[in-house]
């Protein structure tokens, strides 16, 4: 027997999927690896009204709809804090750089000071290797601070 569905019918039932039929494992392990860009079949989102003596159905539902809801949430508020963490880690990072610049430099104040040539020598070329890793620290996460914002934004 064939059923013969209006346009309307049409977009809003789907053809449904072998892999949309797959139990989710979330409840049992919401850490699991793999979880991230799963998403709800499209006929947990169809509004259908099944009024009548029991509404067990349109509770177990909505029960569903809320989890997958505050799954969701938790991801999101996951992936905010850890770019504020990536953020601040990559300022750490420059700050750290730059506050080795500074004292390897008064390291070579106090050799040449106490007429110590080689540990000056060493101290100078600790301060400006340092000096350089904070430059290309800036540079490169001058660079990913433009893309994090951009995501940030979404």
């Amino acid at each position: 027997m064939k059923l013969e569905l209006g346009q309307d019918q049409l977009q809003k039932y789907k053809p449904l999927l072998r892999e949309q039929l797959k139990i989710s494992t979330a409840v049992g392990d919401p850490n699991a690896r793999g979880q991230r860009n799963e998403s709800l079949a499209w006929f947990w989102s169809v509004e259908v009204d099944l009024g009548g003596p029991d509404q067990s159905w349109n509770e177990e539902c909505e029960f569903l709809l809320a989890f997958h809801w505050l799954r969701a949430k938790a991801l999101r508020d996951r992936w905010r804090e850890e770019m504020l963490l990536v953020k601040l880690e990559m300022d750490w990072t420059c700050k750290f750089f730059l506050w080795k610049t500074t004292q390897w430099g008064e390291h070579m104040q106090e050799s040449l000071e106490k007429r110590l040539p080689g540990h000056g020598c060493y101290a100078g070329r600790q301060s400006q290797m340092y000096s350089l890793l904070a430059q290309d620290a800036q540079a490169a996460f001058q660079d990913l601070q433009n893309v994090l914002i951009e995501a940030g934004d979404e």
